[in-house]
């Protein structure tokens, strides 16, 4: 591609995502997320699909810096939502983004 031209948005929103599943602790997440009613805390109730982000930390044994980090990326490629509860943020899949990805590969490639 020459230098200045311009990318496609939905190339760029392929490299996005690509990105954020290119880390094996994210894919960790995105498995984690898929549970129901599993927290430390009463953000959750028993038939949601989801985590609160101190739930997160505790699975992946890292720092709340850190899982920010990993979240915010995701959340960047839509694979994951993120809604405040209390002091905590409970995040949950974008499943409809994630079962699109077949469709957005085909497309691209």
């Amino acid at each position: 591609m020459a230098a200045g031209a311009s990318v496609p948005k939905r190339d760029m929103e392929l490299v996005t995502i690509c990105k954020a599943l290119g880390d094996p602790t994210r894919l960790k997440i995105l498995e984690l997320l898929k549970s129901k009613g599993r927290s430390c805390c009463d953000l959750i109730l028993r038939e949601e699909r989801g985590l609160c982000a101190c739930d997160i930390e505790q699975a992946v044994k890292l720092s709340q810096a850190a899982v920010s980090h990993h979240m915010g990326l995701l959340r960047r490629a839509g694979l994951v939502r993120a809604e405040k509860r209390g002091r905590w943020m409970y995040y949950s899949r974008n499943d409809a983004a994630i079962a699109g990805l077949a469709e957005l590969l085909a497309r691209a490639v």
